[in-house]
């Protein structure tokens, strides 16, 4: 499989015309497969903070059917996209939905839980996720937390967009008629009981009559079924020219079982590969990657360096269950490394307290599993002062601190384990690196000090049981430092860790005793693992009006480009090559002045290949700019020196501009623009929306400052 990265365009005098737009174009024309990807919270949310424009605009560009959005009530009776009915876990914020202001939600940052440099992306309102899926026509399928239909009449509305961009989801059949009612033009997606005899004529035809398209249902509904009752289903749907979809999966292997059992659609936070298996036969790339899905270093904070934010859970005026902030010198506690660190202190919880935190780690996807998981690593650097308490408890799988905690250190030897099973020890008051490896597939815990190995903890009928983190895409919680009976005491604590999989010995012990600098956030990979090949050096092709970059390792890697214009290399794929078999990359308006400029793969299956390094030389010898897309407008020059000059000269009419961020901010707008106007910029990427006689036009810039 051969992965693309194209660009097209010339110079004018010595001016750098990089403007740069990034579009996944699929080789196999779509009417060839009828399968429609959905992307799940909002697009693309395995690689983007799920329920926000800048996932809803990845998924667009990988061309899903419809994004999949949860659709809540502020305060002031204003729909914005939240899945959780706290914000908690997606935000720097804290609080229900309903109580919270959309001013104060849009102070908020919905993205660095997701990644540091999502930072800024706000929590958008449905408005303005209408009018972002409208500039890309496509579909948004609003999964309802509040029966809303005259407010999501009102808002299409106000947003002068049609009824059939968005399709909802009644999960009964009393909703299906109101909905139908008021929004007779809005396709429907039913997601409620399925009637007892699952041929009954009048429960399809009632549906059919009422604006339903299609019928959805968990995908374990077909994987676990012992009858021929959801084949049933399926057959009836067709039959009534309706389609069978299912919810949610990201795993290759059950990708390929629903497309056997032959479903229309799909929910998922990996669209393209489901796209590649369905239409292309392809294998889906890899999943899961390893990843750390959570660190939190107590910087004067319970905000996430990685992950979302810890919180304490509880009353928050009783005495003595506040965490307290400091150093190793404010603490008079021993330095790490010979220096001062922020760490943090926390108390001995009772049975109503605790540090609640969020595992943010994507179902596993194995078909019949439950969104449980049981491969995942906890590092913690901590110490422990002497304790009136034989016993202190580390890990807490129940959310609502229901039973005994799942992890103690015991006695005064500090040995640390579970089920009368202890190993290891250290001494009171040093400061130590406790990794716990967890493999509840073979039913057991690997436990390690300070990067040693000390023991296993067998840990039987232990799969999708009481060890295992759930992982229903975060929804629910699991808690340090917390048991149900109070058994525990104060620990001072420097960086926890976690990490989506079962960690080896060799990586546990390159990760070593604790650091000054916090747990370190590198991977070693596994000895074992066979790393992707490159079959050949990148080529380059030419065409008329394009020029191409093919790398190929196969398709059961994930890939991303980057590009070094002599200040580093960086990633100018604004995501990884999601392994779709029939995507490119491409970048329009490139000039000869990017010769001289060098560009490279990476292909990764937790094991990380780079490509050749491409040089480019002698693109193009035109001195004028070829509009290849026919565009009404041209952005110069870049390198900007901070400012670009919008073209608008080609344009018959009056047009109105619109700027935002791949966050979704807008940053510039002015209306009724003739001829040229002039933007001042910073470096970066961004969306530009022109509009002129209800067209509109959409280029991702990408722009670049050399000066």
């Amino acid at each position: 499989m051969k992965y693309h990265i194209i660009w097209s365009g010339t110079k004018t005098g010595n001016k750098l015309l990089f403007s740069v737009l990034l579009v996944l174009i699929g080789y196999v024309v779509h009417a060839q497969c009828t399968f429609k990807p959905i992307g799940h919270r909002g697009g693309s949310s395995y690689n983007f903070p799920e329920n926000t424009l800048i996932s809803l605009e990845q998924g667009f560009i990988e061309d899903i059917y419809a994004a999949e959005v949860d659709v809540q009530f502020t305060s002031d009776s204003v729909l914005v996209l939240m899945h959780d009915y706290y914000i908690d876990r997606t935000t720097n914020g804290t609080g229900e939905v309903e109580k919270l202001t959309l001013s104060y939600l849009k102070t908020l940052d919905a993205g660095s839980w997701k990644n540091p440099k999502y930072k800024g992306a706000k929590v958008p309102t449905l408005k303005e996720a209408l009018e972002l899926a409208n500039r890309y026509q496509k579909k948004l399928y609003l999964n309802m937390k509040v029966f809303a239909p005259k407010l999501i009449a009102r808002t299409l509305k106000e947003a002068n967009l049609p009824d059939d961009i968005v399709l909802l989801d009644p999960d009964d059949l009393d909703k299906v008629k109101t909905y139908h009612e008021i929004l007779p033009n809005t396709p429907l997606v039913y997601f409620g009981d399925l009637p007892q005899d699952i041929k009954d004529p009048e429960f399809y035809t009632f549906l059919k009559n009422n604006g339903v398209i299609a019928i959805e249902i968990p995908a374990d509904y077909i994987y676990n079924s012992t009858d021929h009752r959801i084949e049933e289903l399926r057959d009836m749907a067709h039959s009534n020219k309706l389609g069978l979809w299912a919810y949610t999966v990201n795993d290759p292997a059950y990708f390929r079982f629903l497309k056997d059992f032959g479903i229309d659609a799909l929910e998922t936070d990996r669209p393209s590969e489901a796209y590649q298996v369905f239409c292309n036969n392809g294998n889906g790339g890899f999943f899961p990657e390893k990843r750390i899905t959570g660190q939190w270093d107590f910087d004067q904070t319970l905000n996430g360096t990685i992950g979302s934010q810890l919180a304490v859970i509880g009353d928050n005026t009783t005495a003595g269950q506040t965490i307290q902030f400091g150093s190793t010198i404010s603490f008079h506690l021993p330095s790490i490394e010979n220096r001062e660190v922020n760490i943090a202190r926390i108390p001995a919880f009772d049975p109503q307290h605790a540090l609640r935190f969020f595992s943010n780690i994507a179902p596993e996807g194995i078909p019949g599993g439950l969104d449980c998981d049981n491969t995942y690593s906890l590092i913690f650097d901590l110490l422990k002062p002497s304790g009136k308490n034989l016993y202190t408890a580390i890990l807490q799988t129940s959310n609502n601190n229901s039973d005994d905690a799942d992890l103690f250190l015991s006695g005064e030897k500090n040995s640390f384990g579970i089920l009368e099973q202890y190993n290891g020890g250290f001494v009171d008051s040093t400061w130590v690196r406790l990794a716990l490896v967890f493999d509840l597939y073979h039913e057991k815990l690997d436990q390690y000090l300070d990067g040693n190995y000390i023991g296993s903890i067998m840990l039987q009928n232990s799969k999708n049981g009481q060890f295992c983190l759930n992982n229903n895409w975060g929804v629910q919680s699991s808690n340090f430092f917390s048991d149900d009976d109070g058994e525990t005491n104060p620990v001072f604590v420097s960086s926890i860790q976690l990490r989506n999989y079962a960690m080896s010995t060799d990586e546990v012990k390159w990760l070593g005793k604790p650091k000054a600098t916090k747990i370190d956030h590198a991977f070693l990979p596994d000895a074992a693992l066979t790393c992707p090949e490159f079959q050949e050096n990148i080529k380059l092709t030419k065409t008329e009006n394009t020029i191409s970059l093919l790398a190929n390792a196969g398709d059961q890697v994930n890939y991303k480009w980057e590009m070094d214009s002599g200040s580093g290399w960086e990633n100018i794929t604004g995501t990884s090559f999601r392994n779709q078999a029939s995507s490119s990359l491409r970048i329009i308006n490139a000039t000869e002045l990017l010769n001289g400029y060098k560009f490279r793969c990476i292909a990764y299956n937790n094991c990380q290949t780079i490509s050749n390094e491409y040089l480019l030389k002698d693109i193009t010898n035109s001195n004028k700019i070829i509009d290849i897309q026919n565009s009404t407008f041209m952005i110069y020059p870049n390198p900007s020196k901070g400012h670009v000059t919008i073209d608008l000269s080609r344009s018959a009419q009056p047009s109105d501009i619109h700027i935002y961020t791949t966050q979704g901010v807008e940053v510039y707008n002015k209306n009724k623009v003739v001829e040229k106007c002039e933007v001042k910029l910073k470096p970066g990427a961004y969306l530009f929306h022109i509009r002129n006689n209800n067209q509109t036009e959409v280029k991702k810039i990408l722009i670049v400052n050399l000066y």
